[in-house]
């Protein structure tokens, strides 16, 4: 068993998140433990409650890794030409996806107790991730009235293109329709991209 002084505690931060995060890859969220990624870097669990306040703490801080790693693939297909940057786009999102399904669904099973909240850098790291997207986009998004809107854009594409993923990596997307998922992925992004915001609702007519 290792002892304490063998690590810096930045350095055994990064092990503990990176063997939890290895953990989740082979069994996800029901795999997770304190004691488990405590074994696996060689240290007791109370070493790591003297770094995470509890396991849930830990996979939040997973969790924002795998985001990080998100926002970096997603900005290097967001540096390709405009007219490809869609299909490169997708590509990227499906391609991290498909890589550790079980790692990326621990972002989305992974419940915090009632009444506690996300801490505010994991909101700026997602905010960061959709901010990036919606500026790749944005030379393509020339028609949408406002940052707003298109941010609200890229919001509905994400939380559409989960749901197509979620469903591939079950294996569950065939009792909707034989269609390979990347397909959907690159018709969904292209016709809501193409269609434009949708027009403004006329104001109401009124009776005098």
């Amino acid at each position: 068993m290792a002892r304490r002084n063998d690590h810096a505690p930045d350095e055994l931060r990064r092990l503990a998140r990176e063997a939890a995060g290895a953990v989740a890859r082979e069994e996800g969220l029901r795999g997770l433990t304190v004691r488990r990624v405590a074994e696996r870097i060689g240290y007791t669990p109370g070493t790591l409650y003297n770094l995470f306040a509890n396991l849930d703490d830990l996979i939040v801080h997973v969790n924002g890794d795998t985001l990080d790693r998100l926002d970096a693939a997603l900005k290097a297909a967001g540096a390709s030409l405009p007219a490809e940057r869609r299909a490169r786009l997708v590509d990227a999102y499906f391609d991290f996806v498909e890589a550790d399904p079980l790692l990326w669904s621990l972002l989305f099973e992974h419940r915090l107790p009632a009444g506690a909240e996300l801490p505010d850098w994991y909101k700026a790291t997602l905010d960061r991730l959709i901010d990036n997207v919606v500026a790749a986009l944005a030379p393509l998004m020339e028609a949408w009235p406002s940052p707003e809107a298109r941010r609200m854009t890229v919001v509905a594409l994400w939380a559409a293109l989960h749901g197509i993923s979620t469903l591939a990596v079950s294996r569950k997307l065939t009792l909707v329709a034989a269609v390979p998922p990347r397909a959907l992925g690159h018709l969904l992004v292209e016709r809501m991209i193409a269609a434009g915001p949708a027009p403004a609702s006329p104001p109401p007519v009124t009776l005098s």
